[in-house]
């Protein structure tokens, strides 16, 4: 008897559809996971020749039965796994289905030199648009080629190894590489490392450790030169540009803060009280005017000098942080809160390291030694301070104080300008100078007094022209509206 079997795409695939067979290509195949009832189970992405993908579950003991099967890439004819509705809460688009393979469902490898190119069906973060998800809830997929790869380290007993990927952006991102991740796809690349392998990573979690760092998770996957039609101009361009990545990597600009996360544009800023209602454990660029908070602060601690947990102990002390699990030296570490301020309102912020070090007009070292002296010019520090406008990229966290949390600021980057040179670029007209005089003569309104901030020591005006303040117009409007009411 001949096989009548008729292949069909994903498409014609739905629930109670009996006898069928469709040709399927991996596209995923992620790490098998514990469900919340203690269930072990894989997750498989398949993909037809029409670029539509299905979710393929396989379950327990069924993980072992197919473990020769499902590498990444391969086609397989697959006939009558069992198809339902995804349920609605996971459901990306309407009729979605989900495949669940067990032992029963025949699953056929496809015998071909080489898989078929796999169309663009990943949508993939720009390396630029990564610190729009530091520190929050989302994951993303991205597209990179490994540049370099850190020798295996651990974290206890997790292995984890740091690979430095960079796109045609040139900038060069860390990716951690843990557990399964490290073993499996990272000995893969270091292995491979001389031919700058390209690489899809597919959930992973963007942080501010050492500013910006992308890591693995459980559900992350890592896919090595994929034959995806989305990498071969990135391919193209690493080998057009090989001795300018091989300059960034020698120039180690994957720890370089101000490339990771550089000045932004005026329409990534986001005022102060607009920041303050965000949810927390989200991080945006805000700008404004600083002062110094309190005389009464130590402007610094001693710290592992690898991940910055505190310690009471001496500097240059050696030893193995409780923490990172590495032998270091204990140093000690700036820390500096201050006031921000634009025109909606203002918080207390924190500041670590050269971020709050470029603010003191004094080095770590000279403020350590007039403090043992109790010689430290305080009235110096609030004035060069004052003396600047800063731009910072700033998350929201919950702290512990007191009696109950409270929320805590802290920079993850500051970008510093120098308030004067600024004002003095600011080009001034006699209209200008008529509204500025004009203003400056009449009398506030309670709103304009509340709208600029109390320890501004710079004009109102000026500070209309970098976003800070509230402009005239608006002010103005405000008060009308006031008297008239």
């Amino acid at each position: 008897m001949e096989d009548d079997r008729k292949v069909i795409g994903f498409a014609e695939i739905v629930p109670r559809l009996q006898y069928w067979t469709t040709i399927a290509q991996v596209l995923d195949k992620q790490k098998p996971l514990l469900s919340k009832a203690g269930n072990r189970y894989q997750k498989l992405t398949l993909i037809d020749n029409q670029g539509i993908t299905v979710e393929a579950m396989i379950y327990k003991s069924d993980i072992e039965f197919f473990r020769n099967h499902f590498n990444l890439y391969k086609r397989y004819m697959i006939s009558n796994a069992r198809v339902e509705y995804t349920p609605l809460e996971y459901r990306a688009h309407e009729n979605q289905c989900t495949w669940y393979i067990d032992n029963s469902t025949i699953v056929q490898a496809i015998d071909e030199a080489s898989p078929p190119e796999i169309p663009s069906v990943f949508t993939f973060t720009p390396f630029r648009r990564f610190y729009q998800h530091i520190d929050d809830t989302s994951d993303i997929d991205t597209l990179g080629i490994v540049a370099q790869v850190h020798p295996r380290n651990h974290r206890g007993p997790t292995p984890t190894r740091e690979i430095v990927i960079i796109d045609n952006s040139f900038m060069p991102v860390i990716l951690t590489l843990w557990g399964e991740h490290e073993t499996d796809e990272g000995q893969t690349i270091a292995n491979i490392i001389q031919s700058m392998p390209l690489i899809v990573a597919l959930r992973v979690k963007v942080s501010s450790y050492h500013t910006l760092n992308l890591s693995t998770k459980f559900g992350s996957s890592i896919l090595v030169n994929p034959p995806i039609q989305q990498g071969a101009s990135l391919k193209q361009w690493a080998v057009e540009n090989k001795s300018q990545i091989t300059e960034l990597i020698a120039q180690k600009a994957y720890c370089d803060r101000a490339k990771l996360l550089p000045q932004p544009s005026e329409d990534e800023l986001c005022t102060i009280a607009d920041f303050l209602k965000f949810p927390t454990k989200k991080a945006y660029w805000i700008q404004g005017t600083p002062r110094f908070l309190d005389r009464s602060q130590h402007l610094w601690y001693n710290a592992c000098s690898n991940c910055h947990k505190s310690f009471r102990a001496k500097p240059l002390w050696k030893i193995v942080c409780t923490s990172c699990n590495k032998q270091v030296n204990v140093v000690p570490r700036c820390r500096l809160t201050i006031e921000l301020a634009d025109y909606s309102g203002m918080l207390t912020l924190d500041l670590y390291d050269n971020d709050a070090e470029q603010l003191l007009p004094f080095t770590l070292l000279e403020i350590q030694e007039l403090e043992d002296k109790h010689q430290l010019n305080y009235i110096a520090i609030e004035q060069a301070i004052e003396n600047t406008i800063l731009t910072c990229f700033v998350k929201k966290m919950m702290g512990n104080r007191g009696s109950g949390d409270t929320e805590k600021y802290t920079a993850i980057i500051v970008h510093k300008a120098n308030a004067p040179e600024i004002i003095s670029k600011i080009p001034t007209t006699p209209a200008s100078i008529a509204t500025s005089s004009t203003c400056a003569s009449s009398t506030p309104g309670p709103s304009t007094a509340e709208a600029v901030p109390k320890h501004s020591t710079f004009d109102s005006e000026l500070f209309t022209a970098l976003k800070i303040t509230e402009s005239p117009t608006k002010r103005q409007r405000t008060d009308v509206t006031d008297m008239e009411q």
